[in-house]
């Protein structure tokens, strides 16, 4: 028997409730149960008893390897899933197979599921959904890019654009939204929109959704471990670095400089005073930052070496060692 049980708590606490499975043959506090997915029935192990039946299974109905036309009918009664982001996404009619025709007839009613918007927004999806898969980026970021590539088109302010820079553009502001920076360059090697179309389409959009659009401010903890972990840094050097480049943005020592060239040039430096060091070269082709921008914030960074270190780190006294560019 299925029973729904209050468990005790004591006057200063709060009730909880929650359902529990109970053999009232066996009386046992968790007793075996076991699912048969054949009849629907929950058994008890113990017993034997029948504690639950008709039980809805939620498993696929069927299993289909192959969709290609060679295979027969396809025992699936549904369609495909339903994208809220498509204006005309409702229960749409499939063509069967196994006619002569089918094939032709299938195409057809494809071509005709989805309107000239829908076709090019579906269009824009999958691209998104193929940088974010190159990027290993997560779900999250993709919903939100396509959530703000489908505002621009309903808007209207796509057209007469790059819809490729548009896209790139919308990943770029997801990416800031669920704190995952990226930058342009890294966008741009996706795509073959230059970086100065996306950086375009960027001001576009932050203007068109200036009243709902909450970005922060980039900071050089965006990067500090991508960059680290992608170097194959140990995480004191990590540690080291974040502490760097927080301690130069307070003091206002890099001022006017981009977070990313001051997350490298302090990863330079730290990485300088540890075992596994790096070079300009190797931490320019990380973040996309050139080595003259990464010798010029590594200066300013120098002449401040003794301030940025702390006296507590194990590089402190390895600071005289570093070297001037």
């Amino acid at each position: 028997m299925l029973s729904t049980a209050a468990k005790p708590t004591p006057q200063n606490k709060k009730q909880s409730f929650y359902n529990k499975l109970w053999c009232m043959v066996c009386r046992i506090q968790d007793p075996d149960i076991i699912e048969d997915y054949a009849k629907g029935d929950l058994i008890c192990r113990g017993c034997g008893v029948v504690v639950g039946d008709r039980i809805v299974d939620e498993h696929s109905e069927w299993r289909t390897f192959s969709n290609s036309e060679s295979t027969g009918a396809d025992p699936n009664r549904v369609g495909g899933p339903i994208n809220p982001l498509l204006r005309d996404s409702a229960l749409s009619t499939t063509v069967g197979k196994g006619s002569k025709d089918s094939g032709t007839l299938t195409r057809l009613q494809n071509k005709s599921a989805l309107g000239t918007g829908d076709r090019n927004l579906l269009a824009a999806f999958k691209e998104i959904g193929r940088m974010a898969d190159h990027m290993n980026l997560p779900q999250t970021v993709q919903d939100r890019a396509n959530e703000l590539f489908r505002f621009m088109d309903d808007k209207k302010s796509t057209k007469g654009r790059s819809v490729d820079g548009m896209v790139a553009a919308a990943l770029y502001i997801a990416c800031r939204q669920e704190h995952l920076s990226r930058t342009f360059k890294e966008i741009a090697a996706l795509t073959n929109v230059p970086k100065k179309e996306i950086s375009r389409c960027y001001k576009i959009m932050k203007e068109t959704f200036a009243s709902v659009l909450n970005l922060q401010t980039i900071s050089s903890e965006d990067f500090t471990s991508r960059f680290c972990s992608t170097l194959k840094l140990p995480n004191d050097v990590k540690k080291g670095a974040e502490h760097v480049s927080k301690m130069a943005m307070d003091m206002g020592i890099v001022a006017g400089k981009s977070p990313i060239s001051v997350t490298a040039a302090s990863i330079y430096m730290v990485s300088q005073l540890s075992p596994e060091k790096r070079t300009q070269k190797q931490i320019a082709d990380v973040s996309g930052v050139s080595e003259v921008t990464i010798r010029n914030a590594y200066k300013d960074l120098y002449a401040k070496r003794d301030q940025l270190i702390p006296s507590d780190s194990p590089y402190f006294n390895q600071v005289q060692y570093l070297p001037t560019n």
